[in-house]
């Protein structure tokens, strides 16, 4: 598939399936019916509106390297869904901002973030799900994690804003380092520890994009 350039401030997509480089640095894009974006080389910091309208369908797939400040802000409507999974890698300090607004009903809505900080690097994210009031049939989860390889202080702030009690509305934020047991397992099957902090660096970044195997190669 042939990578799009996305240089514009606003785009309507609908039933499209692309691969996108943005190239501006405030950007807003309208989703109709069923899309599908890899966003997989866009390694400038912006900031990025979406509006899901009524009855769409999005799964964006956002791969990053040493972004330093990055916004995300989601407007999502009536009988939508929504898979938003960003993996990061930083070696230099990156703060993201991710705000998901519900604004209609019968919405699922699932946000991954999932980052390696290594070398100097360090990550701060924070990601606030917001739901408006009188709004019903909504189900939302944040599911941010972040894998430390150095001693750098990272750091997730998990924002609930819920007006509504006819919503199922979750969190999950971990910040870990490489398993001992996993790299031991690993070393023993032959792997140099390098190799098996490797494997187990690009299957934790790899585990929520949804692309093929051969598009997962490509990345790490």
């Amino acid at each position: 598939m042939n990578k799009i350039v996305l240089d514009k401030e606003y785009y309507s997509l609908e039933n499209k399936t692309l691969d996108i480089e943005i190239t501006k640095r405030n950007i807003t894009l309208e989703i109709q019916g069923e899309v599908k974006i890899n966003d997989l080389t866009t390694n400038e910091d912006i900031k990025l509106n979406i509006i899901l309208n009524d009855n769409s369908k999005l799964i964006y797939n956002k791969y990053n390297k040493d972004l330093c400040n990055e916004v995300i802000n989601i407007d999502i409507n009536n009988n939508t869904y929504l898979s938003f999974n960003q993996s990061v890698y930083n070696t230099l300090e990156g703060n993201y901002k991710i705000l998901a607004n519900i604004k209609g009903n019968n919405n699922q809505t699932y946000i991954n973030f999932y980052g390696v900080s290594n070398g100097n690097g360090k990550i701060v994210v924070d990601a606030t799900g917001s739901v408006e009031k009188n709004i019903i049939n909504n189900d939302m989860l944040e599911n941010i994690r972040i894998l430390a390889l150095n001693e750098e202080e990272n750091i997730i702030y998990p924002n609930l804003l819920v007006s509504s009690d006819e919503v199922s509305i979750n969190h999950n934020a971990t910040i870990s380092g490489l398993d001992d047991d996993y790299l031991f397992y690993l070393t023993s099957k032959g792997l140099s520890k390098e190799e098996a902090s490797k494997l187990i660096t690009k299957g934790f970044l790899m585990n929520k994009l949804d692309l093929s195997e051969e598009e997962k190669e490509d990345l790490f």
